[in-house]
Protein backbone atom coordinates (compact mmCIF):
# COMPACT_ATOMS: atom_id res chain seq x y z
CA UNK A 1 0.00 0.00 0.00
CA UNK A 2 1.25 3.47 -0.87
CA UNK A 3 2.60 5.40 2.13
CA UNK A 4 1.56 8.83 0.85
CA UNK A 5 -1.97 9.21 -0.47
CA UNK A 6 -2.42 11.30 -3.60
CA UNK A 7 -3.67 14.83 -3.19
CA UNK A 8 -7.37 15.35 -3.80
CA UNK A 9 -9.43 18.38 -4.57
CA UNK A 10 -11.47 19.78 -1.69
CA UNK A 11 -14.92 18.24 -1.85
CA UNK A 12 -18.16 18.75 -0.06
CA UNK A 13 -20.06 15.79 1.36
CA UNK A 14 -22.45 14.52 -1.26
CA UNK A 15 -25.31 14.39 1.15
CA UNK A 16 -26.71 11.41 -0.76
CA UNK A 17 -29.68 9.94 1.02
CA UNK A 18 -31.78 7.14 -0.38
CA UNK A 19 -35.48 7.96 -0.61
CA UNK A 20 -38.26 5.41 -0.92
CA UNK A 21 -40.86 5.74 -3.65
CA UNK A 22 -44.35 6.31 -2.30
CA UNK A 23 -46.78 3.47 -2.48
CA UNK A 24 -44.19 0.66 -2.43
CA UNK A 25 -45.36 -2.06 -0.07
CA UNK A 26 -43.24 -5.14 -0.70
CA UNK A 27 -39.74 -6.15 -1.68
CA UNK A 28 -38.89 -8.00 -4.87
CA UNK A 29 -38.64 -11.34 -3.06
CA UNK A 30 -42.30 -11.13 -2.14
CA UNK A 31 -41.85 -10.32 1.57
CA UNK A 32 -44.91 -8.25 2.56
CA UNK A 33 -44.51 -4.90 4.31
CA UNK A 34 -46.86 -2.33 5.74
CA UNK A 35 -44.41 0.46 4.86
CA UNK A 36 -43.31 2.47 7.81
CA UNK A 37 -40.75 2.54 10.57
CA UNK A 38 -39.46 -0.89 11.44
CA UNK A 39 -40.57 -2.56 8.21
CA UNK A 40 -38.19 -4.67 6.14
CA UNK A 41 -38.07 -2.12 3.33
CA UNK A 42 -37.28 0.79 5.66
CA UNK A 43 -34.67 -1.34 7.45
CA UNK A 44 -32.84 -2.05 4.19
CA UNK A 45 -32.90 1.62 3.23
CA UNK A 46 -31.46 2.57 6.63
CA UNK A 47 -28.63 0.08 6.21
CA UNK A 48 -27.91 1.52 2.76
CA UNK A 49 -27.74 5.09 4.06
CA UNK A 50 -25.44 4.13 6.92
CA UNK A 51 -23.09 2.42 4.44
CA UNK A 52 -22.97 5.66 2.46
CA UNK A 53 -22.35 7.64 5.67
CA UNK A 54 -19.33 5.49 6.52
CA UNK A 55 -17.94 5.89 3.01
CA UNK A 56 -18.36 9.68 3.35
CA UNK A 57 -16.58 9.73 6.70
CA UNK A 58 -13.69 7.68 5.35
CA UNK A 59 -13.33 9.92 2.32
CA UNK A 60 -13.21 12.97 4.60
CA UNK A 61 -10.48 11.26 6.57
CA UNK A 62 -8.49 10.61 3.38
CA UNK A 63 -8.98 14.22 2.33
CA UNK A 64 -7.63 15.49 5.66
CA UNK A 65 -4.63 13.18 5.36
CA UNK A 66 -3.96 14.45 1.84
CA UNK A 67 -4.20 18.09 2.93
CA UNK A 68 -1.88 17.50 5.89
CA UNK A 69 0.61 15.76 3.60
CA UNK A 70 0.52 18.73 1.24
CA UNK A 71 1.38 21.12 4.11
CA UNK A 72 4.24 18.88 5.27
CA UNK A 73 5.65 18.74 1.74
CA UNK A 74 5.59 22.52 1.52
CA UNK A 75 7.42 22.86 4.86
CA UNK A 76 9.98 20.32 3.73
CA UNK A 77 10.78 22.41 0.66
CA UNK A 78 11.14 25.54 2.80
CA UNK A 79 13.45 23.75 5.25
CA UNK A 80 15.72 22.66 2.40
CA UNK A 81 16.49 26.33 1.64
CA UNK A 82 17.51 27.08 5.21
CA UNK A 83 20.79 26.32 7.00
CA UNK A 84 21.70 22.89 8.30
CA UNK A 85 20.85 24.00 11.84
CA UNK A 86 17.33 24.80 10.74
CA UNK A 87 16.96 21.29 9.24
CA UNK A 88 17.13 19.81 12.70
CA UNK A 89 13.95 21.57 13.77
CA UNK A 90 11.09 19.24 14.56
CA UNK A 91 8.09 19.00 12.28
CA UNK A 92 4.64 19.64 13.58
CA UNK A 93 3.62 16.37 15.28
CA UNK A 94 -0.09 17.05 14.77
CA UNK A 95 0.32 17.47 11.02
CA UNK A 96 2.41 14.32 10.87
CA UNK A 97 -0.34 12.38 12.63
CA UNK A 98 -3.02 13.74 10.31
CA UNK A 99 -0.95 12.96 7.24
CA UNK A 100 -0.66 9.28 8.19
CA UNK A 101 -2.93 7.16 5.98
CA UNK A 102 -5.58 4.97 7.63
CA UNK A 103 -4.53 1.40 8.47
CA UNK A 104 -5.19 -1.36 5.95
CA UNK A 105 -8.10 -2.83 7.95
CA UNK A 106 -9.96 0.48 7.63
CA UNK A 107 -9.64 0.33 3.84
CA UNK A 108 -10.90 -3.26 3.91
CA UNK A 109 -13.89 -2.19 6.00
CA UNK A 110 -14.93 0.44 3.44
CA UNK A 111 -14.28 -1.82 0.45
CA UNK A 112 -16.63 -4.33 2.08
CA UNK A 113 -19.33 -1.71 2.59
CA UNK A 114 -19.05 -0.65 -1.05
CA UNK A 115 -19.54 -4.26 -2.21
CA UNK A 116 -22.41 -4.63 0.22
CA UNK A 117 -23.98 -1.43 -1.14
CA UNK A 118 -23.93 -2.81 -4.70
CA UNK A 119 -26.08 -5.75 -3.62
CA UNK A 120 -28.39 -3.54 -1.56
CA UNK A 121 -28.82 -1.22 -4.54
CA UNK A 122 -30.05 -4.04 -6.70
CA UNK A 123 -32.41 -5.26 -3.99
CA UNK A 124 -33.91 -1.79 -3.60
CA UNK A 125 -33.66 -0.51 -7.18
CA UNK A 126 -37.40 -0.65 -7.76
CA UNK A 127 -38.19 1.25 -4.57
CA UNK A 128 -35.74 4.15 -4.37
CA UNK A 129 -35.38 7.53 -6.04
CA UNK A 130 -33.61 10.88 -5.61
CA UNK A 131 -31.20 9.50 -6.82
CA UNK A 132 -32.13 6.15 -8.34
CA UNK A 133 -29.97 3.01 -8.33
CA UNK A 134 -27.98 3.64 -11.57
CA UNK A 135 -27.19 7.20 -10.44
CA UNK A 136 -26.01 5.94 -7.07
CA UNK A 137 -23.64 3.54 -8.79
CA UNK A 138 -21.81 6.48 -10.34
CA UNK A 139 -21.63 8.18 -6.90
CA UNK A 140 -20.08 5.06 -5.35
CA UNK A 141 -17.42 4.68 -8.04
CA UNK A 142 -15.92 8.09 -7.19
CA UNK A 143 -14.65 7.00 -3.74
CA UNK A 144 -13.95 3.48 -5.01
CA UNK A 145 -11.56 4.82 -7.65
CA UNK A 146 -9.76 7.03 -5.14
CA UNK A 147 -9.39 4.18 -2.64
CA UNK A 148 -7.95 1.83 -5.28
CA UNK A 149 -5.45 4.54 -6.26
CA UNK A 150 -4.60 5.25 -2.62
CA UNK A 151 -3.87 1.61 -1.88
CA UNK A 152 -1.46 1.40 -4.79
CA UNK A 153 -3.68 -0.57 -7.16
CA UNK A 154 -6.50 -3.11 -7.14
CA UNK A 155 -4.68 -5.84 -5.20
CA UNK A 156 -6.15 -5.06 -1.76
CA UNK A 157 -9.68 -4.63 -3.03
CA UNK A 158 -9.40 -7.78 -5.18
CA UNK A 159 -8.50 -9.86 -2.11
CA UNK A 160 -11.86 -9.16 -0.43
CA UNK A 161 -14.22 -12.10 -0.87
CA UNK A 162 -16.90 -11.30 1.71
CA UNK A 163 -19.47 -9.96 1.19
CA UNK A 164 -20.03 -11.60 -2.20
CA UNK A 165 -22.18 -9.92 -4.83
CA UNK A 166 -25.67 -11.15 -5.63
CA UNK A 167 -26.70 -12.14 -9.15
CA UNK A 168 -28.76 -8.97 -9.47
CA UNK A 169 -25.89 -6.74 -8.34
CA UNK A 170 -23.61 -8.14 -11.05
CA UNK A 171 -26.32 -7.57 -13.65
CA UNK A 172 -26.92 -4.02 -12.39
CA UNK A 173 -23.23 -3.19 -12.73
CA UNK A 174 -22.99 -4.76 -16.17
CA UNK A 175 -25.92 -2.72 -17.47
CA UNK A 176 -25.21 0.74 -16.06
CA UNK A 177 -21.47 1.36 -15.69
CA UNK A 178 -19.64 3.71 -18.00
CA UNK A 179 -16.65 2.44 -19.96
CA UNK A 180 -14.25 3.99 -17.48
CA UNK A 181 -16.15 2.60 -14.48
CA UNK A 182 -16.37 -0.83 -16.08
CA UNK A 183 -12.60 -0.85 -16.62
CA UNK A 184 -12.06 -0.16 -12.93
CA UNK A 185 -14.65 -2.75 -11.91
CA UNK A 186 -13.17 -5.55 -14.01
CA UNK A 187 -9.66 -4.75 -12.74
CA UNK A 188 -10.82 -5.82 -9.26
CA UNK A 189 -11.14 -9.45 -10.35
CA UNK A 190 -13.77 -12.16 -10.18
CA UNK A 191 -14.57 -11.54 -6.51
CA UNK A 192 -16.11 -8.26 -7.63
CA UNK A 193 -17.43 -9.28 -11.04
CA UNK A 194 -18.96 -12.71 -10.28
CA UNK A 195 -21.93 -13.56 -8.07
CA UNK A 196 -21.56 -15.68 -4.96
CA UNK A 197 -22.65 -18.91 -6.65
CA UNK A 198 -19.91 -18.62 -9.32
CA UNK A 199 -16.96 -18.11 -6.99
CA UNK A 200 -16.46 -21.81 -6.31
CA UNK A 201 -15.57 -21.23 -2.65
CA UNK A 202 -17.49 -20.90 0.59
CA UNK A 203 -18.05 -17.22 1.31
CA UNK A 204 -18.22 -16.35 5.03
CA UNK A 205 -21.27 -14.32 6.06
CA UNK A 206 -20.85 -10.57 6.41
CA UNK A 207 -22.44 -8.25 8.97
CA UNK A 208 -21.61 -4.56 8.58
CA UNK A 209 -20.39 -2.68 11.64
CA UNK A 210 -20.97 1.07 11.38
CA UNK A 211 -18.63 3.81 12.56
CA UNK A 212 -21.30 5.71 14.50
CA UNK A 213 -22.30 2.61 16.48
CA UNK A 214 -25.72 2.31 14.85
CA UNK A 215 -27.12 -1.21 14.61
CA UNK A 216 -30.02 -2.31 12.42
CA UNK A 217 -33.19 -3.55 14.02
CA UNK A 218 -32.89 -7.28 14.72
CA UNK A 219 -36.59 -8.22 15.17
CA UNK A 220 -39.88 -7.10 13.70
CA UNK A 221 -42.96 -6.03 15.63
CA UNK A 222 -44.06 -9.65 16.08
CA UNK A 223 -40.72 -10.75 17.51
CA UNK A 224 -39.55 -12.55 14.38
CA UNK A 225 -35.81 -12.06 13.69
CA UNK A 226 -34.74 -10.09 10.62
CA UNK A 227 -32.32 -11.95 8.38
CA UNK A 228 -29.51 -10.01 6.75
CA UNK A 229 -30.98 -8.81 3.41
CA UNK A 230 -27.97 -9.84 1.32
CA UNK A 231 -27.61 -13.25 2.94
CA UNK A 232 -31.32 -13.74 2.26
CA UNK A 233 -30.82 -12.72 -1.38
CA UNK A 234 -27.97 -15.23 -1.74
CA UNK A 235 -30.40 -17.98 -0.65
CA UNK A 236 -32.98 -16.76 -3.16
CA UNK A 237 -30.32 -16.74 -5.91
CA UNK A 238 -29.20 -20.26 -5.01
CA UNK A 239 -32.79 -21.52 -5.09
CA UNK A 240 -33.48 -19.90 -8.46
CA UNK A 241 -30.28 -21.29 -9.97
CA UNK A 242 -31.09 -24.79 -8.74
CA UNK A 243 -34.56 -24.51 -10.24
CA UNK A 244 -33.11 -23.25 -13.53
CA UNK A 245 -30.60 -26.12 -13.68
CA UNK A 246 -33.40 -28.60 -13.10
CA UNK A 247 -35.40 -26.99 -15.88
CA UNK A 248 -32.43 -27.11 -18.25
CA UNK A 249 -31.80 -30.73 -17.30
CA UNK A 250 -35.43 -31.58 -18.04
CA UNK A 251 -35.14 -29.92 -21.45
CA UNK A 252 -32.33 -32.33 -22.37
CA UNK A 253 -34.13 -35.38 -20.97
CA UNK A 254 -36.74 -37.30 -22.93
CA UNK A 255 -39.02 -40.19 -22.08
CA UNK A 256 -39.56 -43.15 -24.38
CA UNK A 257 -43.09 -43.68 -25.68
CA UNK A 258 -42.36 -47.21 -26.93
CA UNK A 259 -39.88 -50.04 -26.52
CA UNK A 260 -37.11 -50.03 -29.09
CA UNK A 261 -34.54 -52.78 -29.67
CA UNK A 262 -31.09 -51.98 -31.06
CA UNK A 263 -30.34 -53.67 -34.39
CA UNK A 264 -26.62 -52.90 -34.36
CA UNK A 265 -23.90 -51.65 -32.04
CA UNK A 266 -24.55 -47.97 -32.82
CA UNK A 267 -28.20 -48.08 -31.68
CA UNK A 268 -29.51 -48.15 -28.12
CA UNK A 269 -32.18 -50.49 -26.78
CA UNK A 270 -34.76 -48.67 -24.67
CA UNK A 271 -37.93 -49.46 -22.74
CA UNK A 272 -41.21 -47.62 -22.79
CA UNK A 273 -41.22 -45.04 -19.99
CA UNK A 274 -37.42 -44.96 -19.74
CA UNK A 275 -35.81 -41.51 -19.42
CA UNK A 276 -32.85 -40.69 -21.68
CA UNK A 277 -30.44 -37.78 -21.88
CA UNK A 278 -30.28 -36.46 -25.43
CA UNK A 279 -26.71 -35.66 -26.48
CA UNK A 280 -27.32 -34.81 -30.15
CA UNK A 281 -30.68 -34.10 -31.76
CA UNK A 282 -29.89 -32.69 -35.20
CA UNK A 283 -31.15 -35.65 -37.24
CA UNK A 284 -33.99 -38.14 -37.22
CA UNK A 285 -31.91 -40.50 -35.09
CA UNK A 286 -30.94 -38.90 -31.79
CA UNK A 287 -27.82 -39.78 -29.86
CA UNK A 288 -28.86 -40.58 -26.28
CA UNK A 289 -27.44 -41.78 -22.96
CA UNK A 290 -29.44 -44.00 -20.61
CA UNK A 291 -29.24 -44.23 -16.82
CA UNK A 292 -26.56 -46.95 -17.10
CA UNK A 293 -24.25 -44.64 -19.05
CA UNK A 294 -24.79 -46.52 -22.33
CA UNK A 295 -24.83 -44.34 -25.46
CA UNK A 296 -26.46 -45.01 -28.80
CA UNK A 297 -28.95 -43.78 -31.40
CA UNK A 298 -32.73 -43.87 -30.90
CA UNK A 299 -35.46 -42.81 -33.39
CA UNK A 300 -36.62 -39.32 -32.45
CA UNK A 301 -40.32 -40.06 -32.93
CA UNK A 302 -40.52 -42.34 -29.89
CA UNK A 303 -39.20 -39.63 -27.55
CA UNK A 304 -41.17 -37.00 -25.64
CA UNK A 305 -39.60 -34.15 -23.58
CA UNK A 306 -39.81 -34.73 -19.84
CA UNK A 307 -40.60 -31.05 -19.22
CA UNK A 308 -43.68 -31.22 -21.46
CA UNK A 309 -44.84 -34.41 -19.77
CA UNK A 310 -44.43 -32.84 -16.33
CA UNK A 311 -46.42 -29.79 -17.38
CA UNK A 312 -49.19 -31.99 -18.74
CA UNK A 313 -49.31 -33.99 -15.52
CA UNK A 314 -49.52 -30.75 -13.49
CA UNK A 315 -52.46 -29.62 -15.60
CA UNK A 316 -54.26 -32.83 -14.68
CA UNK A 317 -54.08 -34.30 -18.14
CA UNK A 318 -53.17 -37.91 -18.73
CA UNK A 319 -50.32 -38.62 -21.11
CA UNK A 320 -51.06 -41.76 -23.08
CA UNK A 321 -49.52 -43.45 -26.05
CA UNK A 322 -51.55 -44.68 -29.03
CA UNK A 323 -52.77 -48.21 -28.43
CA UNK A 324 -54.80 -50.73 -30.32
CA UNK A 325 -58.48 -50.61 -29.34
CA UNK A 326 -60.91 -53.43 -30.01
CA UNK A 327 -64.63 -52.90 -29.64
CA UNK A 328 -65.98 -55.95 -31.44
CA UNK A 329 -64.94 -59.55 -31.90
CA UNK A 330 -64.14 -58.96 -35.58
CA UNK A 331 -61.98 -55.93 -34.74
CA UNK A 332 -60.20 -57.94 -32.05
CA UNK A 333 -59.21 -60.66 -34.51
CA UNK A 334 -57.96 -58.02 -36.97
CA UNK A 335 -55.91 -56.36 -34.24
CA UNK A 336 -54.12 -59.58 -33.41
CA UNK A 337 -53.39 -60.39 -37.06
CA UNK A 338 -51.50 -57.09 -37.22
CA UNK A 339 -49.93 -57.87 -33.85
CA UNK A 340 -48.49 -61.10 -35.26
CA UNK A 341 -46.90 -59.19 -38.15
CA UNK A 342 -45.48 -56.71 -35.64
CA UNK A 343 -44.12 -59.61 -33.60
CA UNK A 344 -42.30 -61.15 -36.57
CA UNK A 345 -40.70 -57.80 -37.44
CA UNK A 346 -39.65 -57.23 -33.84
CA UNK A 347 -38.25 -60.70 -33.26
CA UNK A 348 -35.69 -60.14 -36.01
CA UNK A 349 -34.04 -57.45 -33.94
CA UNK A 350 -34.80 -58.75 -30.43
CA UNK A 351 -31.65 -59.25 -28.39
CA UNK A 352 -30.92 -60.61 -24.98
CA UNK A 353 -29.98 -57.19 -23.59
CA UNK A 354 -33.55 -55.89 -23.78
CA UNK A 355 -35.04 -58.97 -22.12
CA UNK A 356 -32.52 -58.75 -19.29
CA UNK A 357 -33.37 -55.09 -18.77
CA UNK A 358 -37.10 -55.83 -18.78
CA UNK A 359 -36.53 -58.37 -16.04
CA UNK A 360 -34.32 -55.92 -14.15
CA UNK A 361 -36.85 -53.10 -14.50
CA UNK A 362 -39.91 -55.04 -13.43
CA UNK A 363 -38.18 -57.31 -10.93
CA UNK A 364 -37.95 -61.06 -10.87
CA UNK A 365 -41.23 -62.93 -10.83
CA UNK A 366 -41.86 -66.06 -8.78
CA UNK A 367 -43.95 -68.76 -10.33
CA UNK A 368 -47.00 -69.47 -8.24
CA UNK A 369 -47.96 -72.99 -7.38
CA UNK A 370 -50.51 -74.12 -10.01
CA UNK A 371 -51.06 -76.93 -12.48
CA UNK A 372 -50.44 -74.84 -15.61
CA UNK A 373 -47.80 -75.79 -18.12
CA UNK A 374 -45.30 -72.91 -18.66
CA UNK A 375 -45.75 -71.05 -21.92
CA UNK A 376 -43.06 -70.57 -24.53
CA UNK A 377 -42.79 -69.23 -28.05
CA UNK A 378 -43.82 -72.65 -29.45
CA UNK A 379 -46.97 -73.03 -27.36
CA UNK A 380 -50.07 -73.75 -29.46
CA UNK A 381 -53.37 -71.90 -29.13
CA UNK A 382 -54.84 -74.83 -27.21
CA UNK A 383 -51.95 -74.70 -24.75
CA UNK A 384 -52.47 -70.95 -24.38
CA UNK A 385 -56.16 -71.54 -23.63
CA UNK A 386 -55.29 -74.24 -21.12
CA UNK A 387 -52.76 -71.97 -19.45
CA UNK A 388 -55.28 -69.13 -19.15
CA UNK A 389 -57.86 -71.52 -17.68
CA UNK A 390 -55.36 -72.90 -15.14
CA UNK A 391 -54.50 -69.35 -14.08
CA UNK A 392 -58.16 -68.79 -13.23
CA UNK A 393 -59.06 -66.18 -15.84
CA UNK A 394 -62.66 -65.72 -16.94
CA UNK A 395 -64.27 -67.60 -19.81
CA UNK A 396 -64.44 -64.37 -21.86
CA UNK A 397 -60.71 -63.75 -21.43
CA UNK A 398 -59.85 -67.36 -22.29
CA UNK A 399 -62.08 -67.22 -25.36
CA UNK A 400 -60.60 -63.88 -26.57
CA UNK A 401 -56.94 -64.75 -26.05
CA UNK A 402 -57.10 -68.52 -26.49
CA UNK A 403 -57.05 -68.15 -30.27
CA UNK A 404 -53.40 -66.97 -30.13
CA UNK A 405 -50.28 -69.09 -29.92
CA UNK A 406 -47.40 -68.46 -27.50
CA UNK A 407 -45.41 -66.18 -29.81
CA UNK A 408 -48.46 -64.04 -30.58
CA UNK A 409 -49.36 -63.74 -26.90
CA UNK A 410 -45.81 -62.68 -25.96
CA UNK A 411 -45.90 -59.90 -28.58
CA UNK A 412 -48.79 -57.96 -27.04
CA UNK A 413 -48.28 -54.96 -24.79
CA UNK A 414 -50.21 -53.96 -21.71
CA UNK A 415 -52.61 -51.60 -23.49
CA UNK A 416 -53.60 -54.32 -25.95
CA UNK A 417 -54.37 -56.78 -23.16
CA UNK A 418 -56.53 -54.17 -21.43
CA UNK A 419 -58.31 -53.41 -24.72
CA UNK A 420 -59.35 -57.04 -25.06
CA UNK A 421 -60.07 -57.65 -21.38
CA UNK A 422 -60.59 -54.40 -19.45
CA UNK A 423 -61.05 -56.18 -16.12
CA UNK A 424 -58.28 -58.79 -16.34
CA UNK A 425 -55.95 -57.33 -18.98
CA UNK A 426 -53.38 -55.98 -16.52
CA UNK A 427 -53.27 -59.25 -14.60
CA UNK A 428 -52.81 -61.25 -17.82
CA UNK A 429 -49.99 -58.93 -18.86
CA UNK A 430 -48.21 -59.43 -15.50
CA UNK A 431 -48.52 -63.21 -15.81
CA UNK A 432 -47.19 -63.13 -19.40
CA UNK A 433 -44.18 -61.06 -18.29
CA UNK A 434 -43.52 -63.65 -15.58
CA UNK A 435 -43.64 -66.45 -18.14
CA UNK A 436 -41.32 -64.53 -20.47
CA UNK A 437 -38.69 -64.06 -17.76
CA UNK A 438 -38.73 -67.81 -17.12
CA UNK A 439 -37.63 -68.54 -20.69
CA UNK A 440 -33.95 -69.42 -20.91
CA UNK A 441 -31.54 -67.55 -23.11
CA UNK A 442 -31.18 -70.66 -25.26
CA UNK A 443 -34.92 -70.85 -25.96
CA UNK A 444 -35.06 -67.21 -27.02
CA UNK A 445 -32.06 -67.55 -29.35
CA UNK A 446 -33.46 -70.72 -30.95
CA UNK A 447 -36.78 -69.04 -31.57
CA UNK A 448 -35.15 -65.93 -33.09
CA UNK A 449 -33.12 -68.14 -35.44
CA UNK A 450 -36.21 -70.03 -36.59
CA UNK A 451 -38.13 -66.81 -37.23
CA UNK A 452 -35.27 -65.34 -39.27
CA UNK A 453 -35.43 -68.34 -41.60
CA UNK A 454 -39.20 -68.43 -42.04
CA UNK A 455 -39.93 -64.72 -41.75
CA UNK A 456 -40.61 -63.91 -45.40
CA UNK A 457 -42.97 -66.83 -46.02
CA UNK A 458 -44.78 -66.36 -42.70
CA UNK A 459 -45.45 -62.67 -43.26
CA UNK A 460 -46.64 -63.26 -46.80
CA UNK A 461 -49.04 -65.99 -45.80
CA UNK A 462 -50.49 -63.95 -42.93
CA UNK A 463 -51.09 -60.86 -45.00
CA UNK A 464 -52.98 -62.77 -47.71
Amino acid sequence: MSTSPPSVLPRKPSGVRVMVLKGQKELSDGVPNKFGKGTLLSKNVEIMNHCFDDVERFMSRLQQAAEAQTVLNQRKKKNERKTKKDKKSQEDSLLTMKASPPPEEDFVNIFQKIKYSFSLLDRLKSYISQPNAPELLHHIFVPLRLMVKTTGGPALAASIISPALTNGAVKLLQEHLTLEENELWTSLGTRWTSPCSHLGVTVPPYTPVFLDGWKPQTHDSTGQPFEDPIELQHKVDAFNETKQKQSQQEESHYRCSYDFVARNSSELSVLKGETLEVIESSKRWWKCRNSYGEIGFVPFNILEPVSALNMTEKDGSVVSCPSLKATTAATTVQVYIHAVVFLLCTVLIMNDELLQRIARRRGSFKQTADNSTPLNYDSSSSEVAAWLTAKGFSTLTVKSLGILNGAQLFSLNKEEFVAVSPEEGENVYSQIMAEKTLLTHKERVMYCNRVKISFNTDVTSMLI
